[in-house]
């Protein structure tokens, strides 16, 4: 038997890299400040639990799949640690899990990772209504077909990587849905509530209203602390 633990996750802006600049001040121009708050607390919630659950077991040459991870080796170490010091809960994680003994292995295709940046980042820097615009059409044109191809790419990378006996976690972004690529052999074990995970996420980015967000927010809560939910 093949084991996959699936780590549904929430980013925090100190897990974008080169982009965490530019993506805050969006996030404080698009989001109200209660609702920056709230998130903040809730995805610190998140990962201390998640961090909670793995000190918990045996992690000794467990393969580590990381969204957005795109070397290994000795070169893979060097950016978890680097983004675990800069304040990254998900790298946090990642990188005690690597101190106790698991590997990390590279997990993504370089080059979509930058296509991708490179759409976003384009979107964020525009100026003008008619240049936001074409870009802001460019990257819905193009976001999906990227994230599929990078789907794509993770579950290869797991498929040909995890082997009969094996087990293995990988820590994905609620955006992606590489379960759909795996091996039909690979049992999948998911840390929290994909569904209630994805609903959050699409409330925090979406157009819903405070309270709606707080009760979506709330119900996370009551499931990372064991709560019975609504």
């Amino acid at each position: 038997m093949r084991k996959l633990i699936l780590v549904p996750m929430i980013h925090m802006g100190a897990d974008h890299g080169k982009a965490t600049g530019e993506i805050s001040l969006v996030k404080n121009r698009l989001l109200s400040k209660k609702r920056i708050e709230h998130h903040e607390k809730t995805i610190s919630l998140f990962w201390d639990n998640i961090r909670n659950y793995f000190q918990g077991r045996d992690v000794k040459n467990m393969k580590i799949f990381q969204d957005g991870l795109a070397a290994e080796g000795e070169i893979g170490k060097k950016i978890v640690k680097e983004l675990a010091l800069k304040g990254s809960k998900n790298f946090m994680v990642v990188s005690d899990l690597i101190d106790r003994g698991a590997i990390a292995m590279k997990t993504e295709d370089i080059e979509l990772i930058l296509q991708e940046q490179s759409l976003f980042l384009d979107l964020l820097q525009s100026k003008g209504f008619f240049q936001t615009l074409v870009n802001y059409l460019k990257y819905r044109i193009y976001k999906d077909r990227l994230l599929k191809k990078r789907d794509i790419h993770m579950a290869g990378r797991i498929n040909g990587n995890l082997k009969k006996g094996e087990t293995a976690a990988l820590f994905i972004g609620a955006a992606h849905n590489v379960i759909r690529y795996l091996d039909k052999d690979i049992h999948i074990f998911p840390l929290k509530d994909l569904k209630m995970v994805n609903d959050y996420f699409k409330a925090l980015n979406g157009k819903q209203n405070d309270r709606k967000f707080q009760y979506l927010s709330d119900r996370l809560i009551s499931e990372i602390n064991g709560e019975s939910k609504p």
